[in-house]
């Protein structure tokens, strides 16, 4: 079987939970030709991107898949690019609000994922599956561990990738911003399912 290091987010700002986490240990720890390791990883910069690359290197996968929470829609994200810029509207949860500053200094502007996004989010939407294709990741912790991934990686043959997930309904006055995360867990099982029969 192949390595997938699935990670999300704990919760951060004035959320008590993430959606990012709560759908990725909700799920099997076997999915088609993947054997998943989970990850809860630290709203913060740098801290979060370290320990990351710190389980990589001990777990060797093939694939990197993180999660995170987006609180500007009610649909699942496969993004695109990663930047080399942090740029926080708000504090991480150790107290920092860079802003303007690169993730690596002297680092490319930017990354494309190393998974198929385009062929994944096509064949999944063949199949009525409604996850949407994401661009940039935006400027915070998110951002910053798909760079420090891409970076790190960069020429090797360990696939990296990101999706967003929505809020959950308990956290949102307009539910329209939200999916329940039955529905969460359910696309995000999805999106690895089709993504391990796109790499066999």
């Amino acid at each position: 079987m192949k390595k997938l290091l699935l990670t999300g987010f704990d919760p951060f700002a004035h959320y008590t939970v993430n959606p990012s986490w709560e759908a990725v240990k909700a799920l099997p720890d076997s999915i088609g030709c993947f054997a998943v390791s989970k990850m809860m990883l630290p709203n913060i910069y740098q801290t979060a991107g370290r320990l990351l690359l710190e389980e990589a290197e001990r777990l060797k996968p093939d694939v990197i898949l993180m999660t995170g929470m987006d609180s500007s829609t009610n649909r699942v994200h496969a993004d695109c690019v990663a930047v080399n810029l942090r740029d926080a509207l708000i504090e991480d949860n150790k107290g920092a609000k860079p802003w303007g500053e690169p993730v690596v200094p002297g680092g490319p502007a930017a990354y494309f994922a190393t998974i198929p996004v385009h062929a994944l989010v096509a064949r999944l939407q063949k199949q009525g599956c409604p996850v949407h294709l994401g661009y940039c990741t935006g400027g915070y912790v998110c951002n910053d561990i798909f760079y420090m991934a891409a970076y790190h990686f960069a020429g090797s043959n360990v696939k990296v990738g990101f999706v967003h997930v929505p809020l959950l309904p308990q956290m949102v006055f307009d539910e329209t911003l939200a999916l329940p995360l039955e529905k969460s867990t359910k696309i995000l099982w999805k999106i690895i399912k089709n993504l391990s029969e796109l790499l066999e």
